[in-house]
């Protein structure tokens, strides 16, 4: 039998049915009759069945129920090839056949569909499959008839009771089939029904005739028509009735155009006028109809989802008859099964006891080795563990005690209702200790240090240039060497003295004088600037009204002096909201197609990128690729070039110098002659080698530090890529995503790429620069980098382009992702944790420090665009500038003595504009300073908040409405008085711009129980507003205060980073500051070698030009640049291209 099987399978893996007829007739195999003439059908179904098992073998007792189903499908197909209907009929019911649902009364219907479905599919025989659907085709097709006939019934049924409304259900069901059936017209169908069925009875004198659907289909369809109609009925009466809100009607005359409030005379109402009322009730159902329409569109994918789960359940009910089949034929698959087991597992029993009493022996050592081992295993890591945790008992001691102030802690952290004992006990945690006070007063510090290092800095660089410049008109004889001498001495002074001392105005002189003028303008610029920070439109909206020229460097100054070059979290949030809002105020208005934002040099970019390239992002620029672009400049030895033709000359004269000889080969040859030498193709080869590995280096360097890159540049890139998406919604995500790669990497990274040792990435000292080669190097893995990230290829056809093209494909995959997490970023908020009641939580009064000349500008720009800016006159910047007035001359802001002097020096004026005010901003529109009819909910809830925290410091109890309501005991009163002592004294001694607003100061000076009264009255505003909500007052302003407490502890962990962070930029702007005095004494010392020289020339020209009357004059030899590049003695000419 075994043969016998093992044939059928192979024979099963061939194509000859006829072979798998005669393998499957073998009597070894014990078998059902099997028909020659359903040879095809046998060996194909087998074939599948085969493929499907996980063996790739049939067993005996498979091809035995395979075969039996096969043979009654090869008799049923037998069957309709004769046309006999009896064998057809007994054969489809046979149980070996296998088919569910067959119904005994159906069957002349299979028949004719079965044969139908073979003369279709133009195959000799249908498969088991084929069959089973033709007759589940049939039962669907005759359930439907049935449906349709039950619904014919119902609807005869609703004409003959006058029933309208069972007549409407009935017509609207599914299985009827009516079609255009109208809700409005139901009583018409009835009327038309009933007397088509009427005279129908009358023409078949039968009085219990019934429609059928076809006269059901016309009525309806009569019905239609006749509504229609009706409605273009027009009765040409001239009157109109117009009904008002009382209840009253107005009769008018629409041919006349008069009415009166009398019914005249033979009223009819004209049946074709449209009232205001049934206009909008028009309206109302298109909208609403479109509406629906827009819904189902949008819900496509729902809709989809909805088919799917209907076909499932229909393939699930499927499964459902056909598992019933096979659990009704249980008992026989159970013997069948236990059976062939037993016998299976009694063979294995025997041969596995048979061996294991030929080796007792070895088992039984090989039992006991191994139970002898895992005790001893366990045993020793026990022993081990006990050990090495010696001193863990003194850990879990202390973890215990800890454990229920981390509880406590963690209740407060994330319960919704913390207890009132748990926010008693941490309450103290947002009193401002002197070790706050101390670190506020040094980031205050910090912060104007770093500003005006800042400034100090950009002041030298632009000295230090125009230095640059002199030095080089000076070498091009376009400048004297005294105008050099004398901008070398103004240099120097301004290094050491003048830009020290131009920092500040005089206290007692100018806009911060003791006068009531003075200080009522200094608190006007002080809310200006204020509004200005806070309320980023008006910027926005600045920067585009101005001149580009006057736009990107004053404007660029002005941003960054007013938010302090984001130097804290508060104005780096709201310098970012600038940017982001100036960004899609610039893309809504300016940008016409998304490649605008590429081609063009958008002002906000520009700004953008300036500022995190050199103020917040110049660290992260130097720890990302200062130590790749490092690497890559050490290394000299490298070659890069893959142009054929240079490297063929490189060759030829390496091979020159070498030998001494002059090379038989061409000099002048074309790319493809190059590329026909081996030694070329090697080094463009190994060139090709070194540049992917070195722009591998770089890009690693560039997508390993993406947590390195400031979130402001991140979170800009996904502003300008989700607003572009807005304004473009047909631009593909490729096309996007290439404008964010332009952005993050051509504008912000290429450039220091190019040039690290302009952008202080890589460390060079004074007098030094980058040769040829390493600037070579630099260009070349920057265009690789460049047409990775745009992923634009290079023109030609060598092999060597081709190598490069495919790793650029390579490479911009990379780019693509990480352009994909360098926008996955935290919104603003989140990532700064700032809300609408942080500017009533900061501890410092924000300062900035803007020059004179910034102030007086800025007044003027806002003076001069006001209308365009705040066109509203209640708008609170238009307030501000009529406090503020005109424009106050240079001699007003700055004070008398100033202008006296600089009257006596004229110099003096422009250094005059350079003086720096620190003005510390406010808000004029105070947001305590409300009344009872305008209250403000955001200052009356921190009042109310500070008051509750005073009272449950003192008092005790089990939850805040008991306090409220409990009077406090003397000892509460002097506590609560001590308290309030203390905390005047902390206050005494806390720097102005640190104070608290003066309306909390106030609170403080009530007594506990007007403290209880003032909260009570506060709890039930806040309920009015909307604040809180009742009755879970009490709750929610203890979540609050627990809020709060939190926040102060993340506030307090943030100004120690930020402490960090401002000394390291302190400590980067020094070695800068370093940096720019070693080049003003390298300078300083070129000038003083320039002097000494032409001093040594003035001397000796008369003894030269005597030696030279007595000497003969040598012939010269003269080579051309383009030779002299050739050979390798002149490898570039500094402002002159290569191609000239």
């Amino acid at each position: 039998m075994l043969t016998a099987v093992q044939s059928v399978n192979a024979s099963l893996r061939g194509s000859d049915p006829r072979h798998t007829v005669s393998c499957l007739m073998t009597s070894d195999l014990q078998l059902p009759e099997v028909f020659p003439f359903a040879a095809t059908l046998y060996h194909k179904e087998l074939q599948l069945l085969q493929r499907q098992t996980p063996q790739g073998e049939l067993q005996q007792e498979e091809l035995y129920v395979a075969v039996e189903m096969l043979s009654a499908v090869a008799l049923i197909n037998q069957a309709m090839g004769a046309g006999s209907l009896q064998q057809f009929s007994s054969s489809l019911v046979s149980p070996s056949a296998g088919l569910s649902d067959v119904d005994d009364t159906l069957l002349d219907r299979y028949f004719e569909c079965l044969v139908g479905v073979k003369q279709e599919m133009s195959r000799d025989l249908l498969t088991w499959n084929q069959l089973q659907e033709g007759i589940n085709s049939v039962n669907s097709s005759v359930q439907d008839e049935h449906q349709k006939l039950l619904a014919v019934g119902v609807i005869n049924e609703a004409v003959i009771r006058g029933d309208s409304q069972k007549l409407l259900s009935a017509l609207l069901l599914p299985s009827c089939g009516v079609e255009e059936v109208l809700p409005a017209n139901t009583c018409r169908y009835l009327t038309l029904l009933s007397n088509a069925r009427q005279h129908k009875a009358q023409v078949s004198r039968d009085p219990g005739a019934e429609l059928w659907l076809a006269d059901i289909q016309e009525g309806v369809r009569r019905a239609n028509q006749q509504s229609q109609r009706a409605l273009k009925g027009d009765n040409r009466s001239p009157w109109v009735r117009v009904r008002l809100e009382d209840g009253s009607f107005y009769y008018f005359h629409l041919n006349r155009l008069e009415g009166n409030w009398e019914r005249p005379a033979g009223f009819v109402q004209n049946s074709v006028f449209i009232d205001r009322e049934e206009i909008k009730e028009v309206i109302s159902s298109v909208s609403g109809s479109y509406s629906r329409s827009v819904l189902w569109k949008s819900s496509d994918a729902l809709v989809v989802r909805l088919q799917a789960a209907c076909r499932g359940f229909l393939v699930r009910q499927q499964l459902e008859v056909r598992r019933r089949y096979l659990i009704s034929q249980t008992p026989a698959v159970i013997v069948i099964q236990s059976q062939w087991r037993r016998f299976v597992q009694q063979r294995a029993y025997r041969r596995r006891l048979q061996f294991l009493y030929m080796n007792w022996r070895a088992a039984v050592k090989l039992q006991s080795f191994v139970k002898m081992w895992l005790a001893k295993r366990k045993y020793q890591a026990r022993l081990r563990f006990f050990r090495r945790n010696v001193g863990a008992i003194i850990k879990i001691q202390a973890f215990f005690r800890a454990s229920r102030a981390r509880d406590q802690y963690r209740m407060l952290v994330h319960s919704d209702t913390p207890p009132l004992s748990v926010v008693r006990k941490f309450v103290h945690l947002l009193d401002l200790g002197d070790g706050d006070i101390r670190e506020e007063a040094e980031l205050l510090r910090m912060r104007e240090e770093v500003v005006r290092s800042i400034r100090f800095n950009r002041q030298l660089e632009a000295d230090l240039d125009l230095m640059d410049l002199k030095i080089g008109l000076l070498v091009r004889n376009r400048a004297t060497l005294q105008e050099v001498v004398s901008h070398c001495k103004k240099l120097t002074k301004k290094n050491k003295e003048q830009l020290s001392d131009m920092m500040d105005v005089e206290r007692s002189k100018g806009l911060k004088a003791l006068s009531r003028g003075r200080r009522e303008r200094l608190e006007a610029y002080q809310h200006l600037f204020y509004l200005l920070q806070t309320q980023p439109l008006y910027l926005a909206q600045l920067i585009f009204l101005m001149p580009q020229s006057r736009s990107t460097s004053f404007m660029e100054m002005l941003v960054f002096s007013l938010f302090n070059y984001g130097s804290d979290r508060r104005e780096a949030f709201l310098l970012l909201q600038l940017f982001t809002e100036a960004l899609r105020y610039e893309i809504r208005l300016k940008v016409e197609q998304p490649q605008d934002v590429v081609t063009g040099n958008p002002t906000v970019i520009k700004m953008l990128v300036n500022f995190y390239r050199h103020a917040r992002g110049h660290n992260a620029l130097r720890e990302a690729l200062g130590p790749a672009l490092q690497d890559v400049l050490q290394d000299r030895t490298l070659s890069i070039r893959t142009d054929p033709v240079e490297v063929y000359k490189t060759w030829i004269n390496q091979t020159e110098t070498q030998t001494g000889h002059k090379s038989s080969l061409p000099y002048e040859v074309s790319a493809k002659d190059a590329l026909s030498h081996p030694e070329v193709q090697r080094r463009i080869d190994i060139a090709i080698i070194n540049l992917k590995n070195l722009t591998d280096r770089v890009l690693k360097a560039i997508t390993s530090n993406l947590h390195k890159l400031p979130y402001g540049l991140r979170y800009t890139a996904k502003v300008l890529r989700d607003a572009l998406k807005t304004k473009f919604p047909e631009a593909s995500d490729d096309e996007l995503y290439k404008i964010v790669g332009n952005l993050v990497y051509y504008r912000y990274m290429n450039p220091a790429v190019v040039a690290p040792d302009g952008f202080d990435v890589v460390d060079r000292s004074a007098g030094s620069a980058l040769q040829p080669e390493q600037r070579h190097i630099l260009g070349s893995i920057a265009r690789m980098l460049q047409h990775a990230a745009a992923n634009k290829h290079f023109h030609g056809d060598g092999y060597h382009v081709r190598a490069l093209n495919q790793y650029i494909s390579q490479t911009h995959t990379r780019f693509r992702k990480f352009l994909l997490s360098v926008c996955d970023v935290p919104e603003p908020e989140d990532r700064f944790s700032m809300d609408e009641y942080s500017e009533l939580l900061i501890v410092n009064k924000p300062v900035i420090y803007i020059s004179v000349s910034e102030l007086l500008n800025t007044h003027k720009l806002l003076l001069e665009h006001q209308e365009v800016l705040c066109p509203d006159s209640s708008d609170p910047l238009r307030l501000l500038l009529k406090d503020l007035g005109s424009v106050p001359t240079l001699q007003e802001l700055i004070g008398e003595s100033s202008s006296s002097s600089s009257s006596a020096d004229p110099g003096s004026e422009s250094q005059s504009c350079k003086m720096e005010v620190s003005l510390t901003l406010t808000s004029k529109f105070d947001i305590f300073s409300e009344t009872d009819d305008k209250p403000d909910a955001r200052g009356l809830l921190l009042s109310t908040k500070q008051l509750i925290i005073d009272v449950i410091r003192t008092q005790p109890g089990d939850s805040l409405r008991d306090i409220l309501r409990t009077s406090p005991s003397h000892d509460q009163e002097v506590c609560h008085d001590w308290l309030m002592q203390r905390r005047a004294r902390q206050d005494a001694l806390t720097p102005e711009k640190m104070k608290r607003n003066q309306s909390l100061v106030a609170n403080s000076n009530l007594s506990l129980e007007e403290k209880k009264r003032k909260i009570l009255r506060c709890l039930r505003r806040l309920e009015g507003l909307g604040v809180l909500r009742s009755p879970q007052t009490e709750n929610q302003i203890l979540q609050m205060i627990a809020k709060d407490i939190r926040q102060q502890r993340l506030h307090r962990q943030r100004r120690g980073a930020e402490l960090v962070k401002l000394r390291q930029t302190l400590s980067s702007l020094q070695v800068k500051s370093s940096f720019h005095s070693e080049q003003v004494d390298f300078y300083r010392h070129y000038i003083t070698s320039c002097l000494d020289n032409l001093t040594a020339n003035s001397k000796s020209t008369n003894k030269k030009a005597a030696e030279s009357k007595g000497k003969k004059k040598l012939p010269a030899l003269s080579y051309s640049a383009a030779r002299l590049q050739e050979k390798g003695v002149l490898l570039e000419i500094e402002d002159l291209p290569p191609t000239q």
